[in-house]
Parts: structure tokens; C-alpha cells; sequence
């Protein structure tokens, strides 16, 4: 979606003030194209919303602190210091003074192009680039408008510089903090007009980053930072293989630990509830399972291998083709052959799942880092049997994410979600590194083999390539979207859509389903 595209009417809606000080709310229905709806994880899909909900992304307090709501999670790519420098760009803000909060999960916060709340793609700065910059630019003129009306002067004689308002003729300023209750009375402007890049102050130049601070002197919260009263340290022994179940579980000496108070079956194996992380890992340690290994029983790397490697010297479904590429080829002065294999790649994030959840009869919290709020929402819901507007997420710091924590299936959040539902006390579920890498969610194996052809002059005449691979779409709500035909459009990119121009060309694929997640 290109920001020249998106309508600009309606693009505010009123600000209110809430609680002492000005509220920037945004009315955006162009952003929001869909909206997801679930009757069940990981079966969701898109249906157009009726409206795009306003929310506020701007707080400013009669102390003159700014407080800039972010709608993407912080995994260490910079977000809570990049956006809050769009608003304050425009806003003419003093960064000593700006906040940062994580936003409640919401329709307003959905991602422009993808309309749902979430961070991937590396697409946060630039799909917020102008809806952020129109939020500061709309607080600073209603900030100069309430100035004007104060001192009786026209706003053209204003100028908003450093989280003040300056009338240079006479001297006088005032501060954002004390403009702001008198600036939440008025109406938003319907346009706003927005820098010229020429006159950036703060974008594009080296600028303190807001999280450091917290993560020096140790009060920044990752979601293995999170306690609330109550809550048990719950970790999982997790079946051996992909799709396996318990056949019979002997717990006795796993409760029998220091600080185990019960082992639970649970759909994800069987959790030790303990006092904490160490006694839960202790006990489970002792646990006594005896496990079916169920239709993946026989997987193997090997056997993957060969399957794949037979698969790549068959045709699959063909993704693109130009010309004649076989007869290109049987007509070349040389061919040339490649086979190239790819393993399955774990997502190692230095911070392991986990997700603290506090599950009520009429309500749900939960903690954690993640980059799918909105899934995340409707799935836990979904399991604790409540409305997802019963649900809040808080989002907290990420020790890392690379699409993990932005599973379509919510896979950590349902399985906390589950052992809260068992173990009827508030929970935190901690992965272990080992569990992180033997349960994860992959990057898929891949398998490819190239067939070139060159003329007698060396001139590349035609390439085929074939992929074998998992999908990572099919089964998630974005497979309407990117299978077409059968073809997962991700596992293809950078092959059907080669740039050079080759004039005999095929690129095919075959989609093996395999029980390793990916």
C-alpha cells in the first residue's frame, strides 16, 4: 500500500482528554483494509471491518511528559525509539520528555497493511511512516490553536519548537503540558501538512535510543521478568516426537521435589507446577512417562533426504515458465546441474518462549512477548472459553523474536492458556532452551535442483529449477491470501520471480506435508 494512495479524509477523528491533558485519536478506515475473526486457533481469517476503531497513539500530560502508545513489539530492531521519533519530528516534542508505552490490543492498532495488530516483515517504520508523522503534526497545530486562543494572536504568528509554543513578537511561550487540557477541547484539523525531509531535526540523525536506559539499570520487563501474586513456575515435558501422546505418566517422584506442588496432563504433555523455575525443572527431571509416538513415529533427517531428493528430480507444480525450457536444454552446447539442501533452522531466540497468563472466570491476562497480539487474543480466548474483548495481552519486551512469537497457531499462548485452565492458579509456562530448539517452530528444509543450459558462446539459454520444501502458509489464515493454485507464493520468491532475463525459464514446486512444524 503506498502512502500516496491512502485517502486522507477522515483521518482524525475528535481528541478527548482523558485524565488531565491532550488525547491524539485516530479514525483511519483506509488502513484497516481486514480485520481477523477466529471461531477457533489458527483457523482465523480476514472479513472487512465495519469501521477502524479510534485509539489513541499520543498522551500529553500537564507535566509536559509525552506518552507515544506503540502498536509493535520491541525485540531490539529499535521500534520504541523510531516511531515515537515520527510523532516527535512532527510534533516539535523535547526527546528528553517522551514515553513510551506498548499498546492494549485493539482494532486501532492494527498493522496498515495487513490489519491485524503485529510486527513482522521488517515492515514497522515504513508502514507507519505517515499515520505516526500525521499524529504529531495534528497535536502541534492544535497545540499552537489553543496558544492562539489564549493570547489572542493568529496561530500564523506561532511556531512550536522544542515541546514549546513561541510567539516570538512578544516573547511568549508556553509548554506543551500547559496548553494541553485547553487543546483537547478543540477539533482536530481535517489535513494536515507534513515536513519537508530538508527540515528533519530528529529523522535520519543519530538519536538516544528510550529502551536503554531500562535495560541498563535492570528495570526493563521481558516476559521472563514477570511476577504477579500467586503465580506458579510451570515447565512442560513435551512428547518426544512431533504428535505424540502420553501413554501413562507415573509422577510420584517429580512431586516428591522441594517446591513441586502437582503434575499435570495437559494437551501440550505433562506440566510440573511448582514454586518455581528451578523445582519445576528438578521435577520434571523425575517425571516417568511412558509416550506414543503416534504417525511420526518413523521421521527421520534421512529419510526426509532421500524423500526430497527423489521428489527434485520430478516435476512439480510449475510456479512460472517461459519459452521452451526442455528443449532449450536438450538443444544447449552445455548443461550444467546444482543440487543445493537447506536444513530445518531453529529461531534460537536468546529469550525462550514464555507467557505468564492469570485466568479468571470472566476474564484473562496475559503477559508476554510476543508479535502477534491480535491472533494471540482471539486464540486464548477462543481456549479459556470468553470473549476476546475479556482478554488483554501485555505486550512486554522481546528477548528476540524472528517470527517465532508470531505463530498463527499461538502455539505458547494456547498451551499457557491450557495449563491455567488446569492448573486453576496463575501461571507462567517457561521453555527451556532444549525445548525451545526440539519444539519449535522451523524455518523449513529445502531442496533444490538447477538444470542450466549455455549456447556455444557461453550465453545462459535455460534454467529450470525445482523446490521441494514445506509450506509455512498452508493451514494459517494468510492461506487464502499466499497459495494460489496450490503454490505457496513465499516458497517460490526469489525463483519465479528471477530478474534476469533468461529466455527459457521453469520454476516448479512440491509441497511434501510432513509433522515437523514450520
Amino acid at each position: 500500500m503506498s502512502a500516496t494512495n491512502i485517502k486522507r479524509r477522515d483521518f482524525l477523528k475528535t481528541g478527548a482528554a482523558v485524565g488531565g491533558g491532550l488525547l491524539i485519536s485516530l479514525y483511519l478506515p483506509e488502513f484497516a483494509k481486514a480485520r481477523v475473526t477466529a471461531s477457533s486457533p489458527g483457523k482465523s481469517k480476514f472479513v472487512e471491518p465495519a469501521t477502524f476503531a479510534p485509539n489513541a497513539f499520543i498522551r500529553i500530560a500537564t507535566d509536559d511528559t509525552i506518552t507515544v502508545i506503540i502498536n509493535k513489539s520491541e525485540m531490539g530492531q529499535g521500534v520504541y525509539t523510531s516511531l515515537p521519533m515520527l510523532i516527535a519530528e512532527e510534533l516539535e516534542a523535547d526527546w528528553n520528555k517522551i514515553k513510551v508505552e506498548s499498546a492494549p490490543v485493539d482494532q486501532a492498532y492494527a498493522h496498515p497493511v495487513f490489519g491485524i495488530q503485529m510486527t513482522g516483515g521488517s515492515t514497522s517504520t515504513a508502514s507507519e511512516w505517515e499515520r505516526f508523522r500525521k499524529a504529531g503534526a495534528t497535536a502541534r497545530i492544535m497545540l499552537i490553536a489553543a496558544a492562539a486562543q489564549n493570547w489572542k494572536v493568529g496561530p500564523q504568528s506561532l511556531r512550536a519548537e522544542n515541546g514549546n509554543v513561541i510567539h516570538a513578537p512578544s516573547g511568549r511561550r508556553a509548554s506543551f503540558g500547559s496548553l494541553a487540557n485547553l487543546a483537547a477541547t478543540l477539533t482536530p484539523p481535517k489535513d494536515v501538512p507534513l515536513k519537508d525531509p530538508k527540515d528533519f531535526k530528529l529523522i535520519g540523525k543519530p538519536t538516544r535510543r528510550l529502551d536503554t536506559p531500562a535495560k541498563l539499570n535492570g528495570s526493563a520487563q521481558f516476559g521472563l521478568d514477570v511476577q504477579i501474586p500467586g503465580m506458579m513456575t510451570v515447565v512442560i515435558l513435551r512428547p518426544p516426537v512431533f504428535g505424540g501422546k502420553v501413554l501413562s505418566l507415573n509422577a510420584e517422584k517429580a512431586k516428591a521435589v522441594a517446591g513441586v506442588k502437582d503434575v499435570l496432563q495437559v494437551p501440550a504433555g505433562v506440566a510440573v507446577i511448582a514454586t518455581g523455575f528451578w523445582p519445576a525443572k528438578l521435577g520434571r527431571e523425575q517425571l516417568e512417562v511412558k509416550w506414543d509416538d503416534g504417525p511420526n513415529a518413523g521421521l527421520s533427517t534421512a529419510g526426509m533426504r532421500q524423500q526430497y531428493a527423489t521428489l527434485a528430480k520430478t516435476q512439480g507444480l510449475v510456479a512460472r515458465k517461459v519459452g521452451d525450457p526442455a528443449g532449450a536444454l536438450a538443444g544447449a552446447a552445455k548443461t550444467i546441474t546444482a543440487e543445493y539442501e537447506v536444513p530445518y533452522l531453529a529461531h534460537a531466540m536468546m529469550e525462550p518462549l514464555n507467557c505468564v497468563v492469570d485466568l479468571r472466570a470472566d476474564r484473562c491476562e496475559i503477559w508476554t512477548g510476543t508479535q502477534f497480539q491480535t491472533v494471540d487474543r482471539m486464540a486464548a480466548a477462543t481456549t479459556a472459553g470468553l470473549k476476546p474483548e475479556q482478554v488483554q495481552i501485555h505486550t512486554t519486551l522481546l528477548g528476540g523474536g524472528f517470527g517465532r512469537r508470531a505463530n498463527p497457531a499461538s502455539d505458547f499462548v494456547i498451551e499457557a492458556v491450557q495449563v491455567a485452565k488446569a492448573a486453576k492458579v496463575p501461571v507462567k509456562v517457561v521453555w527451556t532452551r532444549e525445548d525451545d530448539i526440539r519444539g519449535g517452530w522451523y524455518r523449513p528444509m529445502w531442496y533444490d535442483r538447477l538444470r542450466g543450459g549455455v549456447d556455444a558462446n557461453g550465453n545462459p539459454i535455460a534454467w529450470t529449477h525445482t523446490i521441494v520444501g514445506q509450506s509455512i502458509l498452508q493451514g494459517t489464515m494468510f492461506e487464502q491470501f499466499g497459495i494460489k493454485n496450490g503454490i505457496d507464493g513465499s516458497s517460490v520468491e526469489g525463483a519465479a520471480d528471477l530478474l534476469y532475463g533468461i529466455a527459457n525459464l521453469q520454476v516448479d514446486l512440491h509441497t511434501p506435508k510432513i509433522g515437523v512444524p514450520v
